[in-house]
């Protein structure tokens, strides 16, 4: 009896070191076991990572157009999971520090803009997107909430017919700004999108910045120890392999003097992830949202030469 028992206690063992090192993954212990990983394994991914921030930029001002000019990035837009869809998520609304800034040209909501797609949230988004000042203008990296997991759906039907291309490209003064949509082929950049990365870095132009926007953590790596900790909201339609480190960084990495690389599943959940920074190979990396009630957070630039600072609230 002892040594059955004693079998089944060894192997049950096994079993567990396998899943908590990876080589096995059963759906069934899938998510318990990446939460108690990151709980019990990693520190406070949030603040190390706001340490980091601080220690790396300076906090500029948001000024007057003459001064340089602002934008903001928020992720995880439409906020707390689970309760009914009333807009934007209202302490990122209300901001006081969003609100008043003079001179703020540009904003981008990093997808799940709204719970579930259709024309009665996305009207109420919309609505929203006109009551943010300082005439903004908005650009929206759609997440799987707004346009679905695959590239035929009919919440992307919807989505298109409200805000049109899912991604793009534009300059503004000589910043070059790059909006993806992670959705279209399981958090990878192929096909339309890694084309039009490749001919941004044709050379023919020099950019002071670049800041290239996604609503998934499509950098997201297990293997890449500068990662360890960082837990996303959702891996709905994620790819088993992603191609982002092959394929899509060592183009961005070239594209332009700075390069700023921004996801938003973050933050829906109080798991001290909330906020993400971490410099590799000269490409700043940000995961930013909102959501959890604990650590909410967007990020505001304050003008070209700065790098933007973190705004949370408890």
């Amino acid at each position: 009896m002892y040594k059955k028992l004693t079998c089944v206690l060894v192997l049950g063992l096994f079993f567990i070191s396998g899943v908590w090192l990876g080589h096995y993954k059963p759906e069934l212990f899938k998510i318990p076991f990446y939460y108690m990983r990151s709980i019990l394994v990693y520190e406070n991914v949030y603040q190390q990572s706001v340490d980091r921030l601080k220690n790396n930029f300076d906090k500029g001002t948001c000024g007057n157009k003459d001064q340089g000019y602002s934008f903001f990035v928020a992720g995880h837009v439409y906020g707390k999971p689970g309760v009914k869809y009333n807009g934007i998520y209202e302490p990122f609304k209300s901001n006081s520090e969003l609100n008043d800034c003079l001179f703020m040209p540009l904003g981008f909501l990093l997808g799940d803009t709204v719970n579930v797609a259709s024309d009665y949230e996305f009207n109420i988004l919309k609505n929203d997107i006109k009551s943010i000042g300082n005439k903004t203008s908005i650009y929206i990296s759609p997440g799987n909430h707004d346009v679905g997991t695959t590239t035929y759906n009919a919440k992307r039907d919807i989505y298109l017919k409200h805000f049109g291309e899912t991604f793009k490209y534009f300059k503004y003064e000589n910043d070059l700004f790059i909006i993806l949509d992670a959705n279209l082929h399981n958090w990878n950049i192929i096909g339309d999108q890694l084309q039009m990365l490749k001919r941004l870095n044709s050379g023919e132009n020099e950019y002071d910045n670049v800041f290239i926007f996604s609503h998934q953590v499509i950098w997201i790596d297990t293997e890449n120890s500068k990662l360890s900790g960082l837990i996303v909201n959702s891996k709905a339609g994620k790819a088993e392999k992603l191609n982002f480190w092959n394929e899509v960084f060592p183009i961005i990495n070239d594209i332009g003097e700075n390069v700023f690389v921004f996801a938003g599943d973050v933050g829906a959940f109080d798991n001290k992830s909330e906020f993400f920074y971490r410099s590799i190979s000269g490409v700043e990396f940000f995961a930013t949202g909102m959501g959890g009630g604990q650590r909410d957070n967007f990020m505001q630039s304050f003008e070209t030469s700065d790098i933007p600072v973190p705004k949370s609230r408890k």
